[in-house]
């Protein structure tokens, strides 16, 4: 069981309901709840919750045994200018479907690359499978928020949220689309996945076109193992808006140290039964000192947790937040260090403030970094 499936615990008589719900201090606890089941032996290789959330806390040395663990498939590539690629095929296009390893830092960097582009070409929304927003929709107008999404939401997500609030998107997510805890646990992950897209595929026709008629979506979602949850998105969402969706999906079929490459053979056609238009082989993200990089390793620097922020028999979870963002920001990069643990920090360039907190409270005050 995953902390966040535990039972809460029965509120007291005299709660005062006026005080905020320490949201922020939630979710540390869920992290450090998952550190615990794997120090006591849960394996993420037969546990595929935990070990996205080993990820999210910048973990992925205990989920990946080396660089090269991703499935290559030795499919033939062609190197172009893919988000050109991308643009040109969306052409009088409104939506266009890409799906990604939810984990994957450099998928979401490319990810992020390409939001941009498409803004700049007229794209006005875009729907994430894996935000769950308020009733009020987007809270902050710059940063994607640890409540508004699922809670192992990870620093590349935050990033490329950022972005698309930069550029000015409407945001849409799946909406509550269960009815009871019951009922979401009796579902099987796959099942779960099959009712959240058709869910957000009636949010993208309810709340963007049924008010907006031209507009242009980005609908970004989980590359799912089953062929057939692709078609049935790609499905549901030219049926309940009219528009039939450009499909992209990347994928790790490339050595980890090539460039990102077009995947003409699966893409185009080619391959019987694919959903996707368009295929793209993104390798995976360089490592620096045990850390993998958020696939921009561009300018991007290894930054020591500093000394004052580190326990010696305790479990650390170290966040970087840029300054100014708020504390239910998700942060720039973040590292849960198990006791005798040394691995750094990965930042781009900026100025931050970097917090730790055991699970007894904060570590210290927050020390301030800045990264050139």
């Amino acid at each position: 069981m995953l902390a966040a499936d535990a039972p809460a615990a029965t509120a007291a008589p005299d709660l005062d309901w006026s005080v905020e719900t320490d949201l922020a201090g939630e979710a540390r606890a869920f992290f450090f709840g998952q550190a615990d089941l794997y120090l006591a032996g849960a394996s993420p290789a037969s546990d595929g919750k935990l070990a996205d959330v080993l990820r999210a806390m910048g973990r992925d040395d205990l989920v990946d045994t080396g660089p090269g663990d991703e499935t290559v498939s030795g499919c033939p590539q062609q190197w172009v200018e893919m988000i050109e690629l991308i643009a040109r095929a969306t052409t009088g296009r409104q939506i266009v479907i890409v799906e990604s390893d939810r984990h994957a830092a450099s998928q979401t960097a490319f990810l992020k690359d390409l939001v941009t582009r498409l803004a700049s070409d007229g794209f006005t929304a875009y729907a994430d499978d894996g935000l769950t927003l308020g009733p009020g929709g987007a809270a902050h107008p710059d940063v994607l928020l640890v409540s508004e999404g699922l809670v192992t939401r990870d620093p590349g997500h935050g990033r490329l949220i950022r972005e698309v609030k930069r550029g000015g998107l409407q945001l849409v997510d799946a909406g509550v689309w269960w009815t009871s805890s019951s009922e979401l646990s009796s579902l099987s992950p796959a099942e779960q996945s099959l009712r959240r897209l058709a869910a957000l595929s009636s949010q993208v026709s309810r709340r963007i076109f049924a008010n907006a008629p031209q507009a242009r979506v980005i609908i970004h979602v989980e590359r799912s193992g089953d062929p057939s949850a692709t078609h049935s998105l790609k499905d549901s969402v030219a049926a309940q808006t009219g528009e039939t969706p450009l499909v992209v999906a990347l994928t790790a079929c490339a050595p980890a140290d090539s460039e990102p490459a077009f995947v003409p053979s699966h893409g185009d056609g080619a391959a019987q039964g694919a959903a996707a238009d368009k295929v793209f082989a993104i390798p995976r993200a360089a490592i620096k000192e045990g850390r993998l990089t958020s696939g921009r390793s561009e300018g991007e620097s290894v930054v020591g947790v500093p000394p004052a922020l580190l326990s010696p028999n305790l479990p650390v979870l170290v966040e970087a937040r840029r300054v100014g963002d708020p504390d239910l920001a998700v942060p720039e990069d973040r590292l849960m260090l198990l006791p005798g643990d040394q691995l750094p920090l990965i930042l781009p360039p900026g100025d931050y403030r970097i917090e730790a907190w055991t699970r007894a409270g904060p570590v210290s005050a927050p020390v301030a970094v800045s990264v050139s």
